[in-house]
């Protein structure tokens, strides 16, 4: 039995009249230091003190002299006396009319009660209704939020990105203009070479700051195992490594790279077509080529 039910039969337990099982259910209960239903239990019992169970019967005046008479004629057609079982009737009757109206007014008085204990009930279940809607609505904003959130964290996160790319294209602008600005710059000018498709290149020489910018324009793609590599005419070394490059889809490719020491004088700078990676020494078809003169 739930601690509802104990409590809807503590009217009856303090009337008396309940069976033996539910009796013990609602003593256990009570034994387990339930305060609330012991003190509910008080209650109860006081209103069944305040009820009385038998009514006092008034005699009449002449209510014994009838009754000796009664028994003195009757006494010798009967061996008992026949007062016992009116007076038993008497009893029973003037017993069970109050207890019934006991029992009809606790039973009143508990159905009020039930009524009282529906409604908290109905109250809170709406209440708990009420406030599992509002956490379900704040979980829903609370999502909105975290998806509103992950966009502007993944719009942050591109606008970041451009102005890292953005900050990489101004220190190459910034170093490229370095290198024209400065004083004894040498112009080379590239050309397609034999069986090679069009296309031209310019490669401008710093040799004050050791730098170099190469300008590819009309190279066809290649595929993605090979690569275009540029390289450096020696005067000791012969072929040097000067960078790897890739062109885009208007066939413009770049290269920023570092003039060869101790190789010797630049005589030339060609492009070849080679694997991926590059490799050290030209293998493949050669593209573009153009002398180096002193200026």
């Amino acid at each position: 039995m739930t601690h509802e039910d104990i409590q809807s039969d503590l009217p009856l337990y303090a009337l008396g009249s309940l069976d033996a099982e539910e009796r013990r259910a609602v003593e256990q209960h009570l034994a387990d230091g339930c305060d609330s239903c012991s003190r509910e239990l008080l209650t109860w019992r006081e209103v069944v003190g305040m009820v009385p169970l038998e009514i006092p019967a008034r005699a009449a005046p002449d209510l014994k002299a009838k009754l000796l008479a009664r028994v003195r004629a009757e006494s010798a057609h009967m061996d008992a006396p026949p007062a016992a079982p009116s007076k038993v009737a008497r009893r029973r009757i003037g017993w069970a009319e109050p207890f019934a109206a006991a029992a009809l007014a606790l039973l009143a008085f508990a159905t009020y009660r039930e009524i009282g204990w529906r409604a908290e009930r109905e109250r809170v279940a709406a209440e708990r209704i009420r406030q599992q809607q509002t956490i379900a609505s704040l979980q829903r904003d609370l999502e909105a939020a975290r998806g509103d959130f992950a966009k502007a964290s993944a719009a942050l996160t591109h606008r970041e990105n451009d102005i890292t790319a953005l900050r990489a294209t101004l220190a190459k602008a910034e170093e490229s203009l370095a290198i024209v600005q400065r004083p004894g710059l040498n112009l080379v000018a590239l050309k397609e070479t034999k069986d090679a498709p069009p296309a031209v290149g310019h490669v401008l020489l710093s040799e004050p700051t050791g730098k170099a910018l190469f300008y590819a324009f009309g190279l066809p793609p290649v595929p993605s195992d090979k690569t275009y590599e540029l390289w450096w005419i020696t005067e000791k070394e012969g072929p040097v490594q000067a960078g790897l490059f890739q062109p885009d889809e208007r066939g413009l490719g770049r290269v920023q790279a570092t003039l060869p020491s101790g190789a010797g004088a630049i005589q030339a700078a060609a492009v070849t077509v080679e694997q991926a990676g590059g490799v050290p020494k030209p293998q493949g078809p050669m593209v573009l080529i153009g002398n180096v003169t002193k200026s």
